[in-house]
């Protein structure tokens, strides 16, 4: 394992603020439909601008699809994106009437429910985590989400104003993590679920690494380590965007408890990020397009294969 600072956490907020509260306002306004074609410009914009997630997306469909992207394909990946992101505001504004909604497993966590004690929801940056969010809503499901939000400043205000209930879901990853920790196990104990994201690391976490997609690529060993020591269950979830306007929403159990032993704690953390990793794998080679991390993902590894050893000779 190793701690790196992760790159995407320094990246900063495309666009201006006046840029973004002006589509999500005009979306509120007159609604889904009409804002297609303004979805369709954006992602234009940046496939024929935007030179780093052109190249992030070329690499990663050739590794999800086995073969090569052209133009279309990547203004396809960038149009999801761009839509999924857009539809943010419908959700989050309960004005889905415009989006259907396939459900699957979705019974697991009714029944976790049941039980009064709460669980992690594991996910990724694979499809919508807000249209997850809105069909736990419809079950009266309360989940908080877990993150690092110091990097999209705008668009969480924004949320907020959307919402003003959003802020109160929202666990911020920053500088006091016993209150977090309090707070999370506070929650579990009360029958809610903490739902938090596998494959991006915050700056200076430890990592893990597990094979994905035939290279090794770097993990975040928080979600594993806070599971063990909440003692709950972990259950995978995603949303998967389908256009015109389907969500695909997932659940599939993880594990009943993770343990950690002492005597084997970084042979057991690899073992459960490998297991995450294929199952993210499996998920993300049906719906490519989802994937939303538009950085080079193995970058980690290859940067310390090639660094020397403390032992070497530089």
């Amino acid at each position: 394992m190793s701690a790196r600072p992760a790159n995407w956490l320094n990246r900063r907020e495309r666009g201006t603020v006046l840029g973004i509260r002006a589509a999500y306002r005009f979306a509120t306004l007159v609604g889904r439909a009409p804002t297609r074609p303004l979805v369709a410009v954006i992602a234009l914009w940046y496939r024929l601008f935007d030179r780093r997630s052109v190249r992030c997306s070329r690499d990663w469909l050739r590794r999800a699809t086995g073969q090569r992207p052209g133009f279309w394909a990547t203004y396809r990946h960038l149009c999801t994106f761009a839509q999924v992101t857009l539809d943010r505001a419908f959700l989050l504004t309960g004005r889905t009437r415009a989006l259907r909604f396939t459900r699957q497993g979705l019974d697991l966590l009714e029944r976790q429910q049941a039980t009064g004690r709460g669980a992690v929801l594991l996910g990724a940056h694979l499809g919508s985590y807000e249209a997850m969010r809105a069909g736990g809503q419809q079950d009266d499901l309360r989940i908080q989400i877990l993150g690092y939000f110091a990097n999209a400043r705008m668009i969480n205000s924004l949320m907020a104003e959307l919402n003003p209930t959003w802020s109160t879901q929202v666990i911020h990853l920053g500088d006091d993590p016993v209150g977090v920790m309090a707070r999370v196990q506070e929650g579990i104990e009360r029958g809610d679920f903490v739902a938090l994201m596998g494959d991006r690391t915050g700056l200076n976490e430890r990592t893990v690494e597990a094979e994905f997609f035939g290279e090794p690529a770097a993990f975040a060993s928080g979600p594993f380590l806070l599971a063990s020591i909440l003692r709950c269950p972990v259950y995978l979830v995603f949303g998967l965007y389908s256009p015109p306007n389907r969500y695909d929403l997932h659940c599939e159990r993880f594990a009943e408890r993770i343990d950690l032993p002492r005597k084997d704690r970084d042979g057991a953390l690899r073992r459960w990020a490998q297991a995450y990793a294929e199952r993210v794998e499996h998920h993300a080679r049906r719906s490519p397009y989802n994937w939303f991390n538009f950085f080079d993902f193995w970058a980690h590894h290859r940067d310390t294969a090639a660094a020397p050893r403390q032992d070497e000779s530089p």
